[in-house]
């Protein structure tokens, strides 16, 4: 490392296959539970994802589907999905992963971006997809991901052979909470680079005797990759088949399953820290707590420690790259994490970059093996996010310690101009996180004629209080311009599935009260 460029430990890299990663731990742990689904007790042994996942790639080349084509999943987490994951890419498919709970203008808009030849919809999505599929007039086959996968299957056989790690492997949404969302499209190579970088972090190297309560959407980059990572150390997986998250059900999930690892958003980790239920469930077996998809207070990590007795760690990733901040070893608090194996990072000014050094705040940048290979048919999106040196533009507001642990700001395009200042919304929303009356807040800009922009909270309450109140809180524990000039109590705070906060939904609120 210089000055201005971090780097992380450099690892050997194969390229290789996602699929053949994520079940390298078939053979040996053939008659161990691989994913089970808490709802119904359905499962699957490593043997019979294995052999299921190949039978159901010799069934899509018996339909013509492999190199070239996208195969579409729109459902909710269970065995079946991992199914129609890892065999769709034996077939040499690309796989696009669409959230069950999207509308049908939604999923017609992403179906029309990635154009699936094959569509797998489980109960919770079949409606919603079919009127996707008929807004569009789209060719695509709609399958039943719960009943037709038998069907649709053949005698196994080994993987397709001429495919290559450089294939097209997953397509994911880029988040849309700050613009319209892009398809940014992931290589097996790409991929498989950044499993063996997560397999290489301490905490993170987990066992065939772990058990991974996962309640995060496959269909999220996040879910994906957690999933693939606990298969190839020969964990077994238990999550929910079923839309939505319910914490009763969440936390009897990783009671009764005994529950060793648990990867959670935001959210989660507040429920985790200060919700009543919690209580009713021996928690006893967890051992690791990870936070990712969207920046988390230390204070409420800390309550969770001293409440359950377990680590928990945050990473720090994104749908464009993976995740590129592992946590480092032994962790350090307040930090997102470190720059991961085979990653160069820089930070630099927003603006003009300019190159800074240790602990000056600016835009992470990052380079390596794991970065997608560009947002789907979309060049001009891809030339913004990715420049000609291939430097990712993360737009995370960060500053880097000497040695590369990572503390993050907040999202540069999300910081509010207050005058002359700028106020970082997460900050904000960490101090009115600590009022013992506040259970979830976002903190969004409204126009102002002389500052420009001023902060306003949107505060979900989980006790009696004022929004006077809760606006005076701040006094002290931030800068005057960081003050909230309102507080509005609702019901629920804005957020996608994978707990980041809607901000456009605010925004758009907000512009509207100032049109009128």
């Amino acid at each position: 490392m210089n000055a201005t460029i971090w780097r992380g430990r450099t690892l050997p890299v194969e390229p290789a296959l996602v699929d053949e990663v994520a079940l390298r731990a078939a053979a040996a742990h053939a008659h161990r539970p691989a994913v089970l689904d808490a709802e119904t007790g359905r499962g699957l042994t490593f043997g019979e994802l294995h052999d299921r996942s190949r039978r159901f790639a010799a069934g899509l080349a018996g339909r013509g589907v492999g190199g070239g084509d996208v195969v579409a999943v729109v459902a909710a987490n269970g065995p079946e999905y991992a199914v129609a994951l890892y065999g769709a890419l034996a077939a040499g498919a690309a796989v696009a992963s669409a959230n069950a709970a999207l509308t049908p203008g939604e999923l017609a808009r992403q179906l029309a971006r990635t154009g699936p030849s094959l569509v797998l919809a489980d109960r919770w999505s079949r409606a919603a997809v079919e009127g996707a599929l008929g807004s569009a007039a789209s060719p695509a086959a709609l399958h039943s991901l719960d009943d037709d996968l038998p069907a649709l299957s053949g005698a196994p056989r080994p993987p397709v052979a001429d495919r290559d790690p450089d294939d097209l492997a997953l397509l994911f949404p880029s988040s849309g909470t700050t613009g319209l969302p892009r398809v940014a499209a992931h290589t097996h190579h790409g991929t498989t680079a950044f499993l063996l970088a997560l397999a290489a972090a301490g905490p993170l190297r987990w066992t065939a005797d772990d058990v991974v309560g996962l309640p995060v959407p496959f269909t999220h980059l996040y879910g994906t990759a957690l999933l693939s990572h606990a298969l190839g150390f020969g964990a077994t997986v238990v999550t929910r088949n079923a839309p939505g998250f319910d914490l009763e059900a969440f936390l009897r999930m990783l009671r009764d399953h005994r529950a060793s690892v648990v990867p959670v958003t935001p959210p989660v980790i507040h429920a985790l820290a200060r919700s009543p239920l919690v209580d009713r469930f021996d928690l006893s077996s967890l051992r690791l707590v990870m936070n990712g998809a969207a920046p988390c207070p230390p204070e409420l990590q800390e309550e969770v420690e001293a409440r359950l007795g377990c680590q928990v760690l945050d990473l720090l990733g994104s749908t464009e790259a993976w995740c590129y901040g592992p946590p480092a070893d032994p962790p350090v608090r307040g930090s997102v994490g470190t720059i991961g194996p085979n990653l160069e990072a820089v930070v630099v000014a927003p603006g003009t970059g300019a190159r800074l050094g240790p602990g000056q705040p600016g835009e992470l940048w990052i380079r390596g093996p794991q970065v997608m290979r560009g947002y789907l048919d979309d060049d001009e999106a891809t030339a913004g996010a990715l420049d000609g040196d291939g430097w990712l533009h993360t737009g995370d507001l960060c500053s880097l310690s000497a040695t590369g642990d990572i503390f993050l700001v907040d999202r540069l395009k999300e910081l509010i101009k207050v005058g002359g200042y700028s106020v970082a919304p997460a900050e904000v929303e960490r101090e009115l996180l600590a009022h013992p009356a506040v259970a979830d807040a976002a903190v969004v800009g409204r126009p102002d004629h002389e500052l420009g922009e001023v902060p306003v909270a949107y505060v979900a309450l989980r006790g009696p209080a004022e929004p006077g109140e809760v606006r005076d809180w701040l006094s002290g524990r931030l800068a005057p311009w960081k003050h909230v000039r309102d507080v509005i109590v609702i019901e629920r705070v804005p957020r996608t599935p994978t707990g980041k906060v809607l901000r456009r939904d605010l925004i758009e609120r907000e512009r509207a009260g100032a049109a009128r």
